[in-house]
């Protein structure tokens, strides 16, 4: 093939983008691109990939040096929104006394676990999130506070942010875990929340694996007026990474700009 020109690389990046619906590295995209072409020279590609990445607003910067096409990044966060969506609604029965209860729903303790970080001064201000607001990847915490340096403070710090997934199904552990682990990217304390009602098993595993790897873990009783949150494990705090720090607040933005500035 000829030597290519800047608006024929545009085209075959494009392509290449197309081809690879989970997004790709750009230094990927140079090499197929000069693998087609080898008389065009990588500089004259990699100037031209900038300049296609940099100017155009539906190719998304998913992960360092990783871009994909923004209708795919639509597709992934649909199908989070759904996923999360059913969880935060599916009803639980909870049995007190040899009694069935009232259904409830995950989502029925967000705000309540909101207002216990702020009242043990985990957070300064605290909201609820849920249901993939988000999008992205990563998921959405279903509650987000940060902590900020109070005005009487002799020593002021960096904001912090704590983030929190709750499950209301005892049933959901790892996912919790997994959610919760995902979220240390950009948080730099981040909870699980389970029912007391979790397996013996299941909640001696949850406390090894949040004593390892840093996450927090409370549980709570399911009682939509009296939750009774409880701590059994201690965050540790991390240091996020700065990247997915701004893409989420770049996300909450464009979600919950009323929820962002609350919180910053």
């Amino acid at each position: 093939m000829d030597k290519l020109n800047r608006k024929q690389i545009h085209a075959r990046a494009r392509e290449i983008l197309e081809e690879h619906s989970g997004g790709i590295r750009w230094g990927e995209i140079l090499k197929l691109i000069h693998a087609d072409a080898p008389d065009t020279p990588p500089n004259s590609i990699h100037g031209a990939i900038q300049v296609l990445f940099q100017s155009s607003d539906d190719i998304v910067k998913v992960a360092r040096g990783t871009y994909q096409l923004s209708k795919f990044v639509d597709e992934d966060a649909a199908e989070a929104i759904a996923a999360d969506a059913a969880v935060a609604t599916a009803p639980v029965v909870p049995v007190k006394n040899g009694a069935v209860q009232e259904a409830l729903a995950e989502q029925d303790f967000y705000a309540s676990f909101a207002e216990w970080l702020v009242e043990n001064d985990e957070v300064t201000v605290a909201g609820a999130l849920g249901g993939s607001s988000l999008g992205g990847k990563w998921g959405t915490p279903d509650v987000m506070g940060v902590l900020k340096p109070r005005a009487q403070d002799m020593f002021k710090f960096e904001p912090q942010i704590v983030t929190a997934e709750i499950k209301a199904t005892p049933s959901q552990p790892v996912v919790a875990f997994g959610q919760a682990v995902a979220y240390r990217l950009f948080s730099h304390k981040s909870y699980i929340v389970v029912p007391r009602t979790t397996s013996s098993d299941d909640m001696n595993r949850l406390k090894s694996l949040c004593s390892i790897h840093g996450v927090g873990l409370v549980v709570f009783t399911l009682d939509k007026s009296e939750p009774d949150y409880g701590v059994i494990v201690l965050p540790a705090v991390a240091t996020p990474d700065m990247f997915y720090v701004n893409s989420m607040l770049d996300r909450l933005k464009g979600s919950e700009p009323n929820l962002l500035n609350r919180l910053f």
